[in-house]
């Protein structure tokens, strides 16, 4: 990090001290946002104020307020970075993919094979209904001592709503590109019983983007076409003194056009080439189902036993002959499931001493069917039933010292079938200098285990069946505080190293295996603001800094860094029937080895009516000014060739809820 920027954090960091100190007055008059608990960051009720971590908590009145149509497009006022290579959405926090994905706390990270994101297990586009959402807690930094494999660049947790009362709710949205979608949601609470259902149809033609590679400002994405439908079902039954049964059900079925990289295959096409994906289909059916028993629910208590089973199939359609010359595309299906136990008990020793422990079962089951090529020598990988369990407890030590003082400290054991044991620990420190304000330090150890395609192979990637889980460090300071205007600010500087870092390195013509091969050190910075101008204008800001030193046999994650410099902006406006959205969000400092341009800009604006209580209508625009830009880099990927990935243009969205 560079000295000036160093000066820069240290004085925000000082005057944000001095400046939350003073002003207790006028802090007393306004409800403060950090006094509200968060369970996340230490996998019980916490206040903010008292939690080491870097947390920022979307509510479900800002969801609303956004007219957000999925978890992504919540998250873009964040500083949460999206990587999307057109298969995936893919969150990453403190500059790594390696991030935790829950629902309600139950992990929905995929270890199997078929993503196409490098190390992420993730996919932010399986996710429940956007209505089915309460909210959202994103915590940055290393979890490993508390929930294991993945949580390497930090956790974001999905928790949805239970129902109140009687409600029923219609929405219907068209816009560009043939969109329809379609939700209905419903909601009830009788006696000891509540249950929330939420159905969601969306159908969109092929989309159309600003291509970074050609210049064309209206180029047509062939052959992704979308064609999806949810289901989220939650059902609570209350048994009284903080005893509670709760099952939720997810499904979601689809098929998508598999053109993944249409600016190279124009490329191709314009020298004689041929579009691969112009006809491969993806389909798939994600199943997965939770039980949940919970007791003694409360101030930091969160005990409960957890029974899932998560499940996630697809398959590659309308390949082309198999004499076809030009063929290359080998993959045919895929299938993922996990099946899972959880324990967690929360013991209060006294006032000032709680223990946290836990013990989990995870067992991942895959299959793979592909087809083999052999005039490119590429054979076809197919294997069923391979599994990888892991057996694993936990325990941390919470104590509240003197003088606003906290203190924690945690370890886990985690016992794998194919990657042998590993104990990760960690320990924070907090002071809570007001009501107001606070202070922390957190180091944790990392460990990730690699997937199961990565050792059996897939695709081009050839078996390794050696590779050692990626382990290693991360330390975290940090400040939250309210400012004498009433400015909620939000500053962390983070630095990790991750030893054993898999990469993927070419081992023959069209063969590449994983390997661990290198050393990753990352180093960072976060900054979130959040000011109320006005009773009607809302104002928030962030700014992340994040370098990537890769030191070994590949140096594709430095160069695909495709946010050295992120930028956020969000302007909100509410009053009577009216309220909007803007937002603007970009990146600076890319490598033009990886994407078309060093840096992009995206704005996008959402304004709601409301003639009455009942109803709603709205409008969206996505990608205001028809950006031409790549969330993921392609370098490597095609000799060097960027913007393999372009995101979409323009689009207009209209779109009209009703109350009955």
């Amino acid at each position: 990090m560079k000295k000036k920027q160093k000066q820069r954090l240290v004085g925000i960091l000082l005057s944000g001290t001095l400046l939350a100190a003073a002003p207790a007055a006028y802090a007393e008059e306004q409800e403060f946002s950090l006094d509200e608990y968060v369970v996340t960051a230490s996998r019980m009720p916490v206040k903010k104020t008292e939690t080491a971590a870097s947390v920022t908590v979307v509510t479900r009145e800002e969801i609303e307020r956004s007219g957000a149509v999925n978890v992504p497009d919540i998250l873009k006022n964040t500083t949460v970075t999206i990587q999307n290579d057109r298969t995936a959405s893919v969150p990453t926090l403190n500059g790594d993919v390696r991030v935790l994905v829950l629902v309600d706390g139950r992990e929905v990270n995929w270890k199997g094979g078929g993503m196409h994101m490098g190390q992420s297990g993730a996919n932010l586009d399986y996710l429940p209904n956007v209505d089915s959402i309460e909210r959202i807690e994103i915590v940055r930094g290393p979890a490993s001592a508390l929930y294991g494999s993945d949580a390497v660049g930090g956790v974001i947790n999905i928790i949805t709503r239970q129902a109140s009362g009687p409600s029923v709710r219609y929405t219907a949205e068209a816009g560009s590109w043939g969109l329809r979608r379609y939700k209905l949601a419903t909601e009830d609470k009788i006696g000891d019983w509540s249950f929330r259902l939420n159905l969601e149809r969306e159908r969109q033609d092929d989309y159309y983007y600003h291509s970074g590679y050609s210049g064309d400002k209206d180029a047509r994405a062939v052959n992704t076409d979308l064609n999806q439908d949810k289901l989220n079902f939650r059902l609570d039954k209350d048994f009284g003194r903080e005893r509670s049964l709760t099952l939720t059900v997810d499904h979601t079925d689809g098929r998508k056009g598999f053109n993944v990289m249409p600016d190279y295959h124009a490329f191709l096409d314009s020298g004689g080439g041929t579009n691969y994906f112009a006809n491969i289909v993806q389909t798939y059916v994600e199943n997965n189902v939770s039980l949940t028993y919970s007791w003694n629910q409360g101030e930091q208590a969160n005990n409960f036993i957890r029974l899932y089973r998560n499940y996630l199939t697809y398959d590659y359609n309308n390949h082309m002959d198999m004499t076809y010359p030009d063929y290359y595309f080998n993959g045919l299906s895929y299938t993922n499931q996990a099946d899972g136990a959880e324990w967690q008990q929360t013991w209060k020793i006294s006032d000032r001493h709680t223990l946290l422990g836990g013990a989990a079962w995870r067992q991942v089951t895959a299959d793979s069917l592909e087809y083999a090529i052999p005039f490119m020598n590429v054979p076809g990988y197919t294997y069923s039933d391979k599994k990888i369990s892991n057996r694993a407890f936990f325990l941390e030590n919470n104590w509240r010292l003197p003088k606003d003082w906290s203190l924690s400290a945690g370890a886990r054991y985690d016992d794998y079938t194919l990657f042998g044991s590993k104990t990760t620990t960690r320990v924070t420190a907090n002071r809570k200098l007001n009501e107001f304000t606070n202070v922390y330090a957190s180091w944790g150890q990392i460990f990730k285990t690699p997937f199961i395609a990565d050792v059996y192979g897939g695709g081009f990637m050839v078996p390794s069946p050696n590779l050692k889980p990626e382990t290693g460090d991360v330390i975290t300071l940090g400040l939250n505080t309210r400012l004498a205007s009433g400015t909620e600010l939000q500053a962390s500087l983070f630095s990790s190293r991750l030893d054993d870092a898999l990469d993927y390195i070419m081992v023959g013509t069209n063969k590449y295996q994983w390997r661990n091969v290198n050393e990753l050190k990352r180093k960072g910075l976060d900054l979130s603001l959040k000011h109320r101008l006005s009773p009607q204008w809302q104002v928030t800001a962030g700014y992340s800094y994040t370098d990537v030193k890769e030191e070994g046999a590949t140096r594709r994650d430095e160069f695909s860094n495709n946010e050295p410099h992120g930028y956020r902006l969000g302007l909100q406006y509410g009053q009577d029937k009216w309220n909007a959205d803007f937002s603007l969000r970009g990146a600076t400092g890319r490598s033009r080895q990886a994407f078309s341009a060093s840096d992009y800009w995206v704005t996008d604006l959402g304004v709601n009516y409301r003639p009455d209580s009942l109803t709603r209508v709205y409008v969206k625009a996505y990608n205001l000014t028809n950006e031409a830009y790549e969330l993921h880099g392609s370098y490597g990927d095609a000799s060097g060739f960027t913007g393999l990935y372009p995101m979409a243009g323009r689009q207009i969205v209209f779109g009209i809820e009703q109350r009955l």
